[in-house]
């Protein structure tokens, strides 16, 4: 993580595709960090807010790929600028950031919307002034369950309803990014029990001395 931003407070990322857990698994991880902010993205302020209704929850309504980057983007660098850095950089007893999604995902849905991943990372180190996470909890399951879980479930944006194929280049494109960032990235068996999946995540931030 860029070092000007530091105070002595880690910053935790959740990430992984439609289906696999992850809204659930953070309820459970961040019940064992008081003390900490939980923020989401899209959203966060109430400019991602609004950029997030537009873009992501309206799944009839036809978007350009890169319209949804630029949408991400701006949503985020505004959660950044005027939430994560300056909880990280003050002094409050805030004691660390868990952020629901970050830009990889953007670089895993809108490249797989055929986004160019070069672009997306030089867009995305522009809105986050270049801030990397200590960690990345990537919950990682094959998108043939991740679908099956999904069916009946009342959170269903356009992504979701893609087809399958496009699941499979999302989560294509996360391990990329494993191997991108070996050095904080995680990547969680999410086909485990819940409970299973919870210890995972919290036997890698005790790794890292955050709980």
């Amino acid at each position: 993580m860029t070092e000007k931003f530091r105070n002595g407070k880690p910053f935790v990322v959740v990430e992984g595709g439609s289906g696999v857990g992850k809204t659930t698994a953070i309820k459970g991880i961040i019940s064992h960090l008081p003390g900490w902010r939980l923020l989401r993205e899209p959203g966060g302020t109430d400019f991602g807010d609004l950029m997030r209704e537009a873009v992501q929850e309206h799944p009839n309504m036809e978007i350009d790929p890169v319209a949804s980057l630029f949408a991400y983007s701006a949503s985020r660098a505004n959660l950044v600028s005027q939430e994560i850095i300056p909880t990280l950089a003050g002094s409050s007893e805030t004691q660390g950031v868990l952020l629901d999604r970050y830009w990889f995902s953007t670089y895993a849905y809108q490249g797989s919307e055929k986004v160019p991943k070069a672009i997306i990372m030089e867009i995305s180190k522009l809105a986050t002034k270049g801030l990397l996470p200590d960690l990345v909890l990537h919950f990682d399951l094959a998108p043939e369950l991740a679908m099956m879980r999904k069916e009946g479930c009342a959170d269903i944006d356009r992504y979701d309803m893609k087809k399958l194929d496009f699941h499979a280049r999302v989560r294509e494109a996360y391990l990329e990014l494993s191997q991108l960032y070996p050095e904080i990235w995680k990547v969680i068996d999410a086909s485990q029990s819940k409970e299973w999946v919870l210890a995972d995540a919290l036997n890698a931030l005790q790794e890292r001395g955050m709980i």
